[in-house]
């Protein structure tokens, strides 16, 4: 789902939403792994020297090298993903804590003009 245009004005984040999603990226992590140890080089035990085998052996290897590459990709994005998904939600947390603090602090000399307005009345 893309951002709100900057023409919206306000949008709702689910923080909460969020940080349920987090389990998820250790999830990821773990399947690379697996996934990475699924890859194994090839062996040419039993297949001989000859050109055929040497080719599919070479094919393999190079197919590993490039699985093996997309694999640590992979893991680097899912923990950069992590990660700012992390900050975001401690942004977001900081955020709604200054924001309490601040309307608690405007309230509670606001509450005591609204007494002396009703007192008058």
């Amino acid at each position: 789902m893309p951002p709100p245009p900057p023409t919206d004005g306000r949008f709702e984040v689910d923080v909460d939403a969020i940080e349920d999603f987090q389990p998820t990226f250790n999830r990821l992590d773990s399947r690379v792994s697996t996934a990475s140890g699924k890859v194994s080089p090839a062996s040419a035990e039993g297949l001989g020297t000859f050109t055929d085998a040497m080719t599919v052996i070479r094919d393999h290897d190079r197919l590993r090298a490039t699985y093996l590459t997309r694999l640590e990709m992979l893991r680097a994005a899912v923990a950069i993903a992590n990660t700012k998904t992390t900050r975001l939600i401690a942004n977001y947390r900081g955020t709604e804590s200054t924001e309490t603090s601040n309307m608690t602090a405007l309230l509670g000399p606001l509450a005591n003009v609204i007494q002396q307005i009703a007192r008058k009345d």
